[in-house]
C-alpha cells in the first residue's frame, strides 16, 4: 500500500520545483488540442523516479531497429532451414528461442537505459524513406510505449518457448510467430503513420495464418473472422491517418509533426471516431468484440496467449497515443458516450464469461471485460488513472497469457477444456494449479500482484471525474473475481474423475514459461514503480501536449 501511495504522489502531486501548466481556457469547438476542463491545472511533477536511479549506459542508436527487425529476419531464415529430421526441427525451435530471447534482452536493456527526454522520444531513429509521401523511417519510445514494448517482448518469448511441441511445419510456424513480434514491437515504436499502418497489419496477418494452419476444429471460421476485423481496424486507422496528413501543412505522415497540427471543423469528429473504432476492435470493445473469443479459443495455446495478452495492449496503446494525446477536447465532449461504452463492455464481458463452458472462451471474455477499464482511464484523462491503465495493460496481458498457457497445458493432458468435465486436478497437477491461481488473482486485483496497483490507480484517478461510472465499474469488476474463483474451484478442487488419475504435472519447459510470467506479476505487484516511474513521465508529457 505504501508503494501505491507513493505512485499517487508521483503521478498527481505538485512538486515545489515544478513549473505550472497555464490555466485551462475554454475549449474551442472542434479543436484537437483543446484543454479538457476535467484535467486540473496542476503543476507537472518533476519528482525523481521511485526506484533508485541506476547509471544509464550509452546504448546503440539502432536498439529499437534491432528489437523490430531481428525477429522477422530470423523468421525468414527459418523458412530456408531444412526440417526433414527431428534434429533439424529441434534446431529450428532453438533458433526461434534464441531470436526471441535476444529481443527480450534488448527490451530489458532499453528499460535499463531509458531516461525521460523532456517531451521528446528516447532512442529516436529517423532516416529518409519515402519523402514524396511525407513518410520517413522514424522510431522512438516514451515511458508508455516502453512498458508495452517490454510486455510484447516478454509474451513473445514465452509464446515461442511454449511452442516447442510443434512438430508440423515448425519453420513456418515460428516464422509467423516472430512476424507477429515484429509487428507488435514496430507498432509500439513507430513515429510515422505509414510505418504504423504497416506494422499494425503484421500481427493480423500472422494470426490469420497461424489459426488457419495450426488451430482447432473451428479454425477456418475463426481465422477469417479475425482477418476481417483486423483488416477493418487497419483500414480505419490508415484512413484516419491519411485524412489528418492531408489537412496538415505541409502534408506529412510523421506522427510528431501531425501531433502539432490542429484539425478544425467536422473533420475532427470524423478522425476521432475512425481512430476510436480502429482501436476498439483490438481492445476489444462491444460491439466489435465477436472475433476475439473465437480467435483465442481456436488458436494454438501459445498463439492464443499472444492474442489475449498482446492485442488488447496494442488497442489500448492507440487509445493513449491518439485519443488521449490528440483529441483531448473531443474526448471531453463525448465522455458520456465513451463511459457508456466502457460499462457495457465491462459488464458484457463478465456476464458472457460466466455463461461459457469452454475455459479458453471464458478467459477471453474475462480479458475483454478487464480491457474496458483501460477505456475508463482514457475517458477520465486523469494522470493517476492513465498511469494505472498502462500498468493494468501490462498486468492483464501477462495474467491472461498465463491463464491461457495453463489452460492449453491442462487441455493437452485431459483432452478437453470443458468446465463440466474437469475437476480435482490439483492433486495431479499442483504446479498448474498454482500458476493458474496466480494468473487469475492478478486479474482480480489481489494485493501483492501487479493487477492490484493498476486497478487501484484507475479507480482512484477516475472516481473524482465520474463517480457513478467508476462505482459501477468497481461493482462490475466483482464479476471477474467471482469467475476466477468459480473456475479455479471447478477445475482444480473437488473429486477427480477416474479418467484423470494418471495425469503428469507440468514439465520443466512448461513450468519455466509459467514461472516467468508469474514471477513478473509478483515483482510488479510488490514494486509497481519499476514501470510507473518511467510511465509517469510519458503520461505527463502526453497530457501536456494534449493541452497545448
Amino acid at each position: 500500500m505504501i508503494s501505491v501511495l507513493s505512485l499517487l504522489t508521483a503521478a498527481a502531486s505538485p512538486s515545489p520545483a515544478a513549473s505550472p501548466v497555464p490555466t485551462a481556457s475554454p475549449i474551442p469547438s472542434g479543436s484537437v488540442s483543446a484543454i479538457p476542463t476535467l484535467i486540473p491545472s496542476t503543476p507537472i511533477p518533476t519528482t525523481a523516479p521511485l526506484i533508485p536511479a541506476l547509471a544509464s549506459p550509452q546504448l546503440p542508436a539502432l536498439l529499437l531497429s534491432g528489437m523490430v527487425w531481428v525477429p522477422v529476419i530470423v523468421g525468414a531464415i527459418l523458412l530456408l532451414v531444412p526440417q526433414r529430421t527431428e534434429a533439424e526441427r529441434a534446431r529450428v525451435r532453438l533458433f526461434a528461442i534464441i531470436a526471441s530471447g535476444f529481443v527480450l534482452v534488448l527490451a530489458v536493456l532499453t528499460w535499463y537505459g531509458f531516461a525521460d527526454q523532456g517531451g521528446s522520444f528516447a532512442f529516436e531513429e529517423q532516416r529518409s524513406w519515402l519523402p514524396a509521401l511525407g513518410s520517413s523511417y522514424h522510431l522512438g519510445i516514451d515511458g508508455i510505449s516502453l512498458a508495452l514494448l517490454v510486455l510484447s517482448s516478454l509474451l513473445s518469448f514465452c509464446a515461442v518457448l511454449a511452442s516447442t511441441r510443434v512438430r508440423e511445419r515448425p519453420g513456418l510456424y515460428f516464422a509467423l510467430l516472430l512476424l507477429m513480434e515484429t509487428g507488435l514491437n514496430g507498432a509500439f515504436a513507430s513515429l510515422d503513420g505509414l510505418l504504423l499502418a504497416l506494422f499494425w497489419a503484421m500481427p493480423i496477418v500472422s494470426i490469420f495464418l497461424l489459426i488457419a494452419g495450426w488451430g482447432g476444429a473451428g479454425r477456418k471460421r475463426a481465422a477469417w473472422k479475425a482477418l476481417a476485423f483486423g483488416l477493418c481496424s487497419t483500414g480505419l486507422l490508415t484512413l484516419a491517418l491519411l485524412i489528418t496528413a492531408a489537412r496538415a501543412t505541409p502534408s506529412t505522415l510523421d506522427l510528431v509533426t501531425l501531433h502539432q497540427a490542429a484539425l478544425r471543423g467536422p473533420v475532427v469528429g470524423l478522425v476521432f471516431w475512425l481512430s476510436l473504432a480502429a482501436f476498439a476492435i483490438l481492445l476489444p470493445l462491444v460491439p466489435v468484440h465477436t472475433w476475439f473469443a473465437d480467435a483465442v479459443a481456436e488458436a494454438p495455446p501459445a498463439v492464443g496467449a499472444m492474442i489475449g495478452g498482446a492485442l488488447p495492449a496494442l488497442g489500448g496503446y492507440g487509445l493513449y497515443r491518439v485519443i488521449a494525446g490528440e483529441f483531448a477536447g473531443t474526448l471531453h465532449h463525448v465522455r458520456g458516450a465513451i463511459l457508456v461504452l466502457t460499462l457495457i463492455s465491462l459488464l458484457w464481458g463478465g456476464i458472457s464469461a460466466l455463461g461459457q463452458d469452454d475455459l479458453a472462451r471464458a478467459i477471453a471474455h474475462l480479458a475483454m471485460s478487464r480491457s474496458a477499464l483501460v477505456l475508463l482511464a482514457v475517458a477520465s484523462a486523469s494522470p493517476v488513472a492513465l498511469n494505472g491503465g498502462v500498468l493494468l495493460m501490462v498486468a492483464s496481458g501477462m495474467g491472461t497469457a498465463l491463464l491461457l498457457l495453463v489452460t492449453g497445458m491442462v487441455a493437452e493432458r485431459t483432452g478437453t477444456r470443458s468446465l463440466r468435465a474437469l475437476a480435482g486436478l490439483s492433486g495431479r497437477l499442483p504446479r498448474a494449479a498454482v500458476l493458474y491461481l496466480i494468473g487469475g488473482l492478478a486479474l482480480t486485483g489481489v494485493p501483492g500482484l501487479a493487477g492490484f496497483a493498476g486497478m487501484l490507480l484507475v479507480f482512484l484517478g477516475a472516481y473524482p471525474v465520474e463517480r457513478t461510472a467508476t462505482t459501477i465499474a468497481i461493482l462490475g469488476s466483482l464479476l471477474i473475481t467471482g469467475l476466477v474463483i468459480w473456475t479455479a474451484e471447478r477445475i482444480f478442487f473437488g473429486s477427480i474423475g477416474d479418467a484423470h488419475l494418471r495425469l503428469r504435472d507440468l514439465g520443466t519447459l512448461e513450468l519455466t514459461c509459467g514461472t516467468i510470467l508469474a514471477a513478473m506479476l509478483i515483482l510488479l505487484g510488490i514494486f509497481p514503480g519499476l514501470l510507473v516511474s518511467n510511465v509517469n513521465f510519458g503520461i505527463l508529457n502526453l497530457l501536456a501536449g494534449a493541452t497545448g
